[in-house]
């Protein structure tokens, strides 16, 4: 295939594998107020001493503490997408929520979820941020951590020569080094869930200007993960000076961690695509 332009994530370790979900809808065990204050607790913590540890256990938390909502409920973060705002409330009464509970909300509007210390506190100091695509990994894969077919491919070791690769700031440049089989497809639901490729979809085109947003699946076994969702645009097709890195780097918002994506190659055409609007 050549030049492949390709932006991703870093694996993270796997945790355990839980014995029962942690991401549960068990409203039962939501809204927990104890559970406030806890987290009230982490985010007392300076930022740079938040290591994996607190990770966990802001996760832990997070799902079912309770949380108000604020007033507008949505913003605008610094990265440009949009988010429900989920605040520790001031001491006395409040309508109690939790992030469990609004979760599928979230991915049926399209938004991520902040979490702030204070009802006080601005648009830019969040305390943890969640992508539309975490959120999707809690809901579906019951882990922070993506999909565990893309961790256990992660994790396996590099192809020996099959690439050589430019590592940049917003992701890597592969370049094929010797000819090998890949699988080409459209996307199934369990990749890209109908309400990701509607989210995606309306990205393409409000933010690229891409009247039919035409995405593709390939699969190589050369890859660590295997599987990719290519983006029906090539890099030759965006204007000069574009920061079409940071462009594409942005869509990894809406996928579940670990997910890549790539722009398509020069030698494809879109009708070899699949239109998103086949997928929700």
């Amino acid at each position: 295939m050549g030049l492949r332009d390709l932006f991703r994530r870093s694996p993270p370790s796997a945790p355990p594998a839980p014995t029962e979900r942690r991401f549960h809808q068990d409203r039962a065990r939501m809204f927990d107020l104890a559970g406030t204050g806890v987290l009230a607790q982490l985010f007392a913590m300076p930022a740079d001493e938040r290591d994996r540890a607190w990770q966990e256990s802001f996760f832990d938390l997070a799902w079912t503490a309770s949380v108000a909502f604020a007033e507008p409920q949505t913003f605008i973060g610094p990265d440009g997408f949009p988010y429900l705002r989920l605040d520790l409330p001031h001491p006395g009464p409040f309508d109690s929520q939790c992030l469990g509970n609004v979760a599928g909300d979230c991915l049926a509007h399209g938004v991520g979820a902040a979490l702030f210390a204070s009802p006080d506190d601005p648009p830019e100091r969040p305390q943890y941020v969640l992508s539309f695509g975490l959120i999707d990994s809690l809901v579906r894969f019951d882990s922070p951590w993506g999909d565990p077919i893309d961790i256990e491919e992660a994790s396996l070791p590099d192809a020996p020569g099959a690439f050589d690769v430019e590592e940049r700031a917003s992701g890597r440049t592969m370049i094929v080094k010797e000819a090998h089989e890949v699988l080409v497809g459209a996307p199934s639901a369990d990749f890209l869930p109908p309400y990701a490729a509607r989210a995606l979809a309306a990205h393409l085109e409000q933010v690229w200007g891409l009247e039919d947003p035409r995405v593709q699946l390939i699969a190589d076994m050369q890859m660590r993960p295997h599987r990719s969702l290519v983006i029906g645009r090539k890099r030759g097709e965006f204007p000069e000076g574009a920061p079409t890195d940071e462009m594409a780097r942005m869509l990894l918002w809406y996928l579940t961690p670990l997910r890549n994506v790539m722009l398509m190659p020069e030698d494809w055409t879109p009708n070899q695509m699949t239109p998103l609007r086949t997928l929700y």
